[in-house]
């Protein structure tokens, strides 16, 4: 009997350690380090690193959702977080950022939450609308970043003739605080500012300002795919006095492509899920959303990429219903 014992304790040990040395590495693809959000992204490869379920993850800085589209489809990334719905849609079509370049490859993993990308201007510019940064110069954000392409096509689609200035995230704090640029877009909670202009507000009051209804109409005209929600005043607790506006609220997540097997994506989203409560703990944005069924729930029909085979796996195993127009067609499961 202890003979036995030994043997499968053995048997058992060896299995361990060839599963050790099969362990897949992968290249995470995120945003600028100077991003509150990047703490998302490393809670987020911990987690997985964490599970035990044979993944090693390295997060890789980047320029976040455009670019990190662009380096999945070049194979420098096999996954990556801090793309929103909306920029994945435009590379499925090959429409606007990526016109003439579809690739039907790109696959949806999971949601982060939804946001705002938020325009925040110093309060002593006396500024309430899109409209009146006519003639100011203005950071739309990180360059590569699907909310800066965003702010050049309205820039464009409106006529306002805002002089604009992509900058990284401190980059554009340290010309803000000096006067050097009158405001600039940063992707915030819908009820709050982002953790990384708080500190900045002490000392250099900021408020946020917004979209007109007949603005976010005309944009809406030539982008129907880009979310628009109506921010009511009082919303934004660090801000009470900002609003009422209207603010593009993109969903945002993790992508990855078809080729990255079923099995791999599966355990990708099996231990971001097991591990929410950690990575809430790094990021509290994301408390309250579902990564899978909020997914399904928030993507507007039309508006959506297909999941990878791997969500649907786990989506099933779960009980949460997968509507059909996200089934991509390698998925071979019933």
């Amino acid at each position: 009997m202890l003979f036995v014992v030994l043997v499968t304790l053995f048997l058992v040990t060896l299995s361990s350690l060839a599963f050790a040395q099969q362990k897949i590495d992968l290249n995470m693809g995120s945003t600028t380090s100077t991003s509150a959000i990047y703490a998302w992204c490393v809670a987020t490869a911990n987690v997985i690193n964490k599970a035990n379920v044979g993944l090693n993850v390295t997060v890789i800085e980047s320029g976040a959702a455009l670019d990190n589209l662009r380096k999945l489809k070049g194979g420098a990334f096999d996954f990556a977080l801090s793309i929103d719905i909306p920029s994945a849609m435009q590379m499925y079509h090959g429409i606007d950022a990526f016109k003439g370049q579809p690739w039907k490859d790109v696959r949806a993993l999971f949601i982060r939450n939804v946001t705002a990308d938020r325009l925040y201007v110093r309060k002593d510019s006396g500024l309430k609308t899109f409209a009146e940064l006519s003639g100011k110069r203005f950071s739309p954000g990180i360059p590569g970043s699907s909310s800066a392409a965003n702010i050049v096509k309205f820039n464009d689609i409106l006529q306002t003739k805002i002089d604009l200035m992509p900058a990284a995230l401190g980059d554009a704090i340290d010309a803000l605080k000096t006067g050097k640029i009158v405001g600039l877009q940063k992707t915030s909670p819908l009820n709050a500012i982002d953790s990384s202009l708080i500190e900045v507000n002490m000392t250099v009051p900021i408020t946020a300002i917004g979209y007109s209804k007949e603005d976010a109409e005309r944009v809406v005209k030539v982008v129907p795919y880009i979310p628009f929600i109506q921010t009511t005043k009082g919303t934004i607790s660090q801000l009470p006095e900002a609003g009422p506006m209207y603010e593009t609220a993109p969903i945002v997540g993790a992508m990855t492509h078809m080729n990255l097997p079923e099995d791999v994506g599966y355990r990708i989203v099996k231990a971001y899920v097991e591990g929410l409560a950690e990575v809430a703990a790094a990021y509290p944005a994301i408390k309250g959303w579902d990564p899978i069924a909020d997914l399904f729930k928030y993507v507007p029909e039309g508006g959506e990429v297909p999941v990878h085979a791997g969500v649907v796996r786990y989506a099933k195993e779960k009980g949460i219903q997968v509507p059909k127009r996200f089934i991509p067609p390698e998925y071979k499961g019933n």
